[in-house]
C-alpha cells in the first residue's frame, strides 16, 4: 500500500504538530510502511529535507501535486487537505480549541483550522483524534460521529529521556538558572494559561521562589505581551528557548515541578515528555489532560489561581511526594509508544484504503 503522508510541518517550527509528524514518520518507517511524503515547501532543498526527515522508503514531493492513483490513502496532519486529492483520506484533528476557546487564537488560525476540518468532512475523511476528549469535541462541536473517528494517542519522543544531574546542571548554568525550576513548556499563547501560572508562582513564599525559579521554555507564540511583562516583574522568572531536544530533556530532568495548567488540549504531549524525564507534573483537570496523565499527576482547576499555587507550594515543600509522582510519571510515560501508535495508524490506513473505515474507539 502506498501512503501519502503530509510532512508540511515536519521540518519547522518545532511545535506539537511538527513533533507528531516527525515521530510518527520515524516510527512508520521503522515498521516498514511504504510512504510518499508531500507538502514540502519549495525553498527546502532535497539534501536538507532528507537530513532532517531521515531515510524514507520512497520519494519526497514538494507541494501538493498528487497524481491520480499515486497513493492508496492520504494522511493530512496539519489542517490542510490537498485540493486536487479525491481518494481515501485520514485527517488528524489535533484539537478544537479554535471553537471552544476562540479568544485564545488569532483570526487567521481559526479560519485555517475550521476550513480544514470542514473540507475534510465534506471529502468523507476518517478523522484521527489523539484523545477521547478530542473525539468527543468533534461530535459535540461538529456532529462528526464516533463511527467516523478513530482515537490513537501520541507518545513521548524517544529522544526526550531523563538525563544525569551533571548534564542537567550544565544546561541550567548556560541559561543562568540557579536551583531546580518550576518549568513550563510550550508556545506563549493564552490557552496555555501561563498568566495564571505566573500569578500562582508569584504568590509563593520568597524562599521557595529563590530556590525554585520559574522557567518558561518556549519556541514563540502570540497574544503574549502580558505574559512577558509579568515575567519581567518577577526577579526569579526566566523565558528561554532551548536549542534542541537535548537541552529540553535537561530542563525537564532538572525541574522540581513541571506545571502545565492549560485551559484545553487535544492531547497535552508535554505532560508525557516531562514524565518521561522524571519531572513531577501539575496539570489541568479538564479536556484531555486527565486522560493522558492518569493518576501520575497533581490535577488542578486551571481557572483557580489559588489551587495552582497550593499545588506548587505543596510539591515544592514535599520532596517525598515529588519522588512519588516522578516514579508514577515514568511508568505512565512508558505505557505510550510511538511504535504502537504507528502500528495502529497503519492499521487505520489499511482499513480506510479498503473502504471499511474505523470502528468506534
Amino acid at each position: 500500500m502506498r501512503i501519502g503522508f503530509d510532512v508540511s510541518k515536519a521540518l519547522a517550527p518545532r511545535d506539537g504538530i511538527g513533533r507528531y509528524a516527525r515521530e510518527l514518520l520515524r516510527a512508520l518507517t521503522e515498521i516498514g510502511a511504504s510512504l510518499e511524503l508531500y507538502g514540502l515547501p519549495a525553498e527546502v532543498g532535497e539534501a536538507v529535507a532528507r537530513q532532517q526527515l531521515g531515510d524514507v522508503p520512497h520519494g519526497l514531493h514538494w507541494g501538493w501535486a498528487i497524481e491520480p492513483r499515486a497513493v492508496d490513502v492520504f494522511h493530512s496532519l496539519a489542517w490542510t487537505v490537498p485540493h486536487a486529492y479525491r481518494g481515501p483520506l485520514v485527517y488528524t484533528c489535533h484539537d478544537l480549541t479554535f471553537l471552544t476557546h476562540p479568544g485564545c487564537h488569532l483570526l487567521d488560525n481559526k479560519i485555517h483550522c475550521l476550513s480544514g476540518v470542514l473540507r475534510a468532512n465534506l471529502a468523507g475523511a476518517v478523522f484521527h483524534a489523539p484523545s477521547r476528549a478530542t473525539a468527543d469535541e468533534l461530535r459535540r462541536q461538529l456532529g462528526i460521529s464516533d463511527e467516523q473517528t478513530h482515537v490513537i494517542p501520541h507518545a513521548p519522543a524517544r529522544d526526550l529521556r531523563q538525563v544525569g544531574e551533571a548534564a542537567a546542571a550544565r544546561v541550567l548554568e548556560r541559561f543562568g538558572i540557579g536551583g531546580a525550576p518550576v518549568l513550563a513548556v510550550g508556545t506563549l499563547e493564552p490557552r496555555k494559561n501561563l498568566a495564571r501560572l505566573i500569578d500562582a508562582y508569584a504568590g509563593l513564599d520568597e524562599s521557595l521562589r529563590q530556590s525554585h525559579p520559574l522557567v518558561l521554555a518556549t519556541g514563540g507564540g502570540w497574544k503574549h505581551q502580558t505574559i512577558l511583562d509579568r515575567c519581567t516583574d518577577i526577579e526569579t522568572a526566566h523565558v528561554l528557548s532551548p536549542r534542541d531536544d537535548g537541552e529540553l530533556a535537561a530542563l525537564y530532568s532538572a525541574a522540581a515541578v513541571f506545571a502545565y495548567p492549560s485551559l484545553a488540549e487535544g492531547f497535552g504531549l508535554p505532560v508525557l515528555e516531562a514524565m518521561a524525564c522524571g519531572a513531577p507534573v501539575v496539570t489541568s483537570n479538564r479536556s484531555s489532560m486527565p486522560e493522558v496523565a492518569g493518576d501520575a499527576a497533581r490535577l488542578v482547576d486551571p481557572d483557580d489561581t489559588a489551587q495552582i499555587r497550593q499545588a506548587l507550594d505543596d510539591l515544592l515543600r514535599r520532596p517525598d511526594e515529588r519522588n512519588r509522582l516522578a516514579a508514577l510519571g515514568r511508568e505512565r510515560a512508558a505505557s505510550f509508544s510511538w511504535i504502537e501508535t504507528a502500528r495502529q495508524t497503519l492499521d487505520l490506513y489499511l482499513r480506510v484504503a479498503a473502504g471499511s473505515g474505523p470502528a468506534a474507539s
